[in-house]
């Protein structure tokens, strides 16, 4: 369908800010607001706009959906006293499993969107202000009078926390309501994966969504206390990625194998499981068939920072997924993942990219 120049502008316009007012859309491009009212309907009537905020349709994203969260790390340095001031070295970075997912699947050129809550203040606003560099945020929302989750440490000198605080809140509004509200967002997915930050009523909800519209669903854990927002009722789920204490949580045992810790999840009728052990490998399924993944080791020399490693295990396994690799393509994707991530200072290996992830080893 033939687009106009004035449409065209207003398209490229909505793209960077879906939530910009009809008088500073009329500004930018110069016309009137009434004559920018008819653009817009004109272009909803067309089917290129969904809604408001300014949804533009688009085809084949994979859809990441949970928490996404500020990190503080507080360096000591020296020894912590406690009743006193402390000196430290501060510094932020983004955290939240599904946005550091999220964040890895763009830098490996895939279309995502994130989609969050956040607070409506300065960490919230610099959330999704980072993230749309690298993907879609039109379905993350700023939550009035709430705060951006957040993850407050102390590190001494050895590199050990001596303590810690999170204030996760706010994904408690993450519940059936908020995901039945983006149903026209989930609709334009290719692929959907969700962690454990969301409810249990919003992991049903999306259970039942994957079932009516057979877009796939994946699962990812966050840790063992929020497997218990993981439904009974799990069967023809796509994937699902966690390690050995979250299966131990989900399942009440105390089971060491992880061959048969991935065997229970296949006979609860998931489609593709892995299951995952730090240095020890993982351990994947489908088919009734397990097999087994070796950790891509790297010399303790070469070990930056491990955090963010088993996100990146899990994009890297969900990118051969959506690439149509086989189980064993995917898992080894996302082992060469970790392996480069825990090389960098990053959550995030920002040097991440498709021919960077073909030579890691």
């Amino acid at each position: 369908m033939n687009l106009n120049d004035n449409e065209k502008k207003v398209l490229a316009i909505l793209r960077r800010d879906p939530y910009i007012s009809q008088q500073a859309l009329a500004d930018q491009i110069n016309v009137s607001r009434p004559a920018t009212a008819n653009l817009i309907s004109g272009l909803q009537q067309k089917g290129y706009i969904l809604g408001k905020p300014y949804v533009l349709r688009e085809e084949n994203y994979i859809t990441c959906i949970g928490g996404a969260n500020m990190d503080v790390t507080f360096r000591l340095e020296d020894g912590m006293t406690l009743g006193t001031s402390n000196p430290v070295n501060a510094s932020r970075s983004y955290g939240g499993v599904i946005r550091n997912v999220a964040e890895n699947l763009a830098r490996l050129e895939q279309k995502v969107s994130l989609m969050t809550l956040v607070g409506d203040d300065v960490f919230g606003q610099d959330i999704i202000n980072n993230s749309s560099r690298l993907m879609e945020t039109f379905a993350s929302e700023k939550r009035q009078h709430e705060s951006t989750g957040s993850y407050y440490a102390v590190i001494d000198d050895k590199g050990d926390m001596q303590v810690g605080f999170a204030d996760m809140t706010i994904n408690h509004h993450m519940t059936r309501s908020w995901i039945l509200e983006h149903k026209k967002h989930l609709l334009m997915s290719s692929y959907m994966v969700a962690d454990m930050n969301i409810t249990l009523e919003a992991s049903k909800a999306l259970i039942s969504f994957q079932r009516s519209s057979n877009i796939p669903l994946a699962f990812v854990g966050v840790s063992a206390p929020k497997m218990k927002h993981l439904p009974e009722d799990i069967d023809g789920l796509d994937l699902l990625i966690c390690n050995k204490d979250e299966t131990q949580a989900y399942f009440k045992v105390t089971e060491e194998r992880g061959d048969i810790l991935c065997r229970m999840w296949l006979d609860k009728g998931v489609k593709r499981v892995v299951v995952t052990s730090g240095v020890d490998g993982s351990y994947y399924g489908e088919d009734g068939v397990v097999k087994h993944q070796k950790a891509i080791l790297v010399d303790k020399d070469r070990i930056v920072d491990v955090t963010g490693a088993g996100d990146a295990f899990s994009s890297g396994t969900i990118y051969g997924i959506t690439q149509g690799m086989s189980l064993e393509e995917s898992v080894r994707c996302g082992a060469k993942n970790a392996s480069l991530t825990i090389q960098v200072p990053y959550a995030v290996n920002p040097e991440l990219s498709i021919d960077l992830l073909n030579k890691g080893e």
